[in-house]
């Protein structure tokens, strides 16, 4: 309810204790030169509830339109920039996706094909191809140095059939060329297959036995980690037909209370004012990180912590006056469900699969979604807080606490899930396949979030997806090996 200033005190008298409404304006006693002090209380004395006070205000159109052109304007540069380039780092991490995929090639030659489809493997003649294709994709942008520029013959000559030791002087490439020589103790594929044709320095003693050790190590590991995943699908499967039939809690819709005053304005507004919130974080982030050069590993940690949070406790500090209110409104309380999260993980791997069969994937990525940071155990320790707990509580209750919540009250629950599914999503910045993959995951947490009222059920589907990604590829690409 709008409040009144009166400058003169008889007019202030003249309407104290005035009902409006089941409302009434008390004027507290001041200082002649003051203004009186004017507070809202209810027709029973009671101070007013705090969140009307939220529910009330009146965030001007404009306001709401420039958050979002500003917002549009970082996303169009994200999506549709020219490519200038790769960040520094990514022939490294393109050499090492290479000779992880093309040692478990040589390991797994010999496997039927059931186990090599477990283990995420193509065909030996795929990945080589794939290899040569990330290598082409580096040199055109002039971001291919002296280990790649080593590889590249040695695989273009396994791939064609040819000695490598012709292909390399076809290409002009000499084994003194290869910058880290000769440290064979910690060879690659293409070492490999160098010292085999008898190229390059002496290898140290008996390499060959701890390449092989090598090769079995990474197939060990490969097998285990996919066998792991596959028993998670499997169960879920297994639990799909006793708790997707149930009737869902809450298949009426709208939630009533607090939350379900929410109006999409006030969840896209919350929502973009976090997220710009954020870019300007990352922004100054950045810029400091390229000044310092290096940080600390706990430093870099809780830096990027911060920058994961940060949206979603401007929205709780937006919305809630403490925060043990916006743990009992938003469902942070709720059982896990662990048996539906199981089912719902397992048919969106089952949909995944389905759009790879459509879509496939780019193989030839240089980057590949890969980071120097996850390596080593420092690497699994930030993979695990950061991807593995910190994203999904951020993420869920910023996207489904508030934006999927605040649309469904008025939109509908499936417009809501698939609106608030293509905002998480285009806020990653991934290929068309990526995308649909993402917005896909995103609209099945919303179903589950509203069918059971629980947004840890939620947060847990979150954990278990980027605990099944994240944990597989530090086991099989960053975790150490070598001969």
């Amino acid at each position: 309810m709008p409040c009144r200033w009166f400058h003169q005190r008889e007019n202030a008298a003249a309407v104290a204790g005035t009902a409006t409404g089941g409302y009434r304006l008390v004027i507290t006693e001041t200082p002649a030169d003051a203004f009186p002090i004017v507070t809202v209380r209810t027709s029973s004395g009671q101070p007013e509830n705090a969140y009307r006070k939220v529910l009330r205000r009146n965030i001007p159109d404009p306001m709401v339109a420039l958050l979002a052109f500003i917002l549009g304007i970082w996303m169009w540069n994200h999506y549709f920039s020219p490519l200038d380039g790769y960040p520094p780092g990514t022939e490294e991490v393109a050499l090492l996706k290479i000779d992880r995929e093309l040692r478990l090639a040589d390991a797994m030659e010999n496997d039927p094909a059931w186990m090599r489809r477990l283990a995420g493997l193509k065909d030996t003649g795929t990945e080589l191809r794939n290899a040569l294709a990330a290598l082409d994709k580096l040199r055109d942008h002039n971001a291919l140095g002296g280990a790649g520029l080593l590889a590249y013959p040695v695989i273009r000559a396994e791939l064609e059939g040819v000695p490598v030791h012709s292909m390399m002087d076809r290409m002009g490439v000499a084994a003194s060329d290869d910058p880290e020589a000769p440290v064979w103790e910690r060879g690659s594929w293409w070492r490999a297959k160098m010292i085999a044709a008898d190229i390059g320095p002496q290898p140290a003693p008996r390499w060959k036995e701890k390449y092989d050790a090598s090769l079995r190590t990474l197939r060990f590991r490969s097998l285990a980690a996919s066998s792991v995943a596959a028993a998670v699908v499997l169960a879920g499967l297994c639990s799909a037909p006793f708790v997707l039939g149930k009737r869902p809690v809450n298949s009426g819709g709208k939630r009533r209370g607090y939350a379900g005053a929410w109006t999409p304005g006030l969840g896209l507004t919350v929502f973009m004012v976090g997220t710009l919130a954020w870019i300007g974080y990352i922004s100054a982030l950045g810029i400091g990180i390229e000044v310092v050069k290096s940080l600390p590993p706990l430093m870099g940690l809780a830096l990027d912590t911060a920058a994961r949070l940060l949206p979603t406790l401007i929205a709780i500090g937006f919305l809630f006056k403490q925060p043990k209110h916006a743990v009992r409104v938003l469902g942070l309380t709720g059982p896990p469900h662990f048996r539906m999260v199981l089912a719902v993980y397992a048919l969106l791997v089952a949909t995944g699969a389905g759009l790879n069969l459509l879509l496939g994937g780019d193989d030839t990525d240089p980057g590949a979604g890969l980071s120097l940071a996850d390596a080593g155990w420092q690497g699994l320790v930030f993979a695990i807080v950061s991807a593995c707990l910190v994203a999904p509580v951020a993420e869920e209750i910023l996207y489904r606490g508030v934006l999927f919540r605040s649309l469904a009250n008025r939109t509908g629950i499936l417009a809501a899930a698939a609106l608030s599914a293509v905002i998480f999503s285009s806020v990653h910045f991934y290929d068309l396949h990526g995308f649909l993959s993402v917005a896909i995951f995103g609209f099945a947490a919303a179903l589950l979030y509203n069918a059971t009222g629980s947004l840890m059920a939620a947060i847990l589907l979150h954990v278990l997806h980027n605990v099944l990604i994240k944990i597989p590829v530090w086991i099989f690409y960053h975790a150490r090996i070598e001969w």
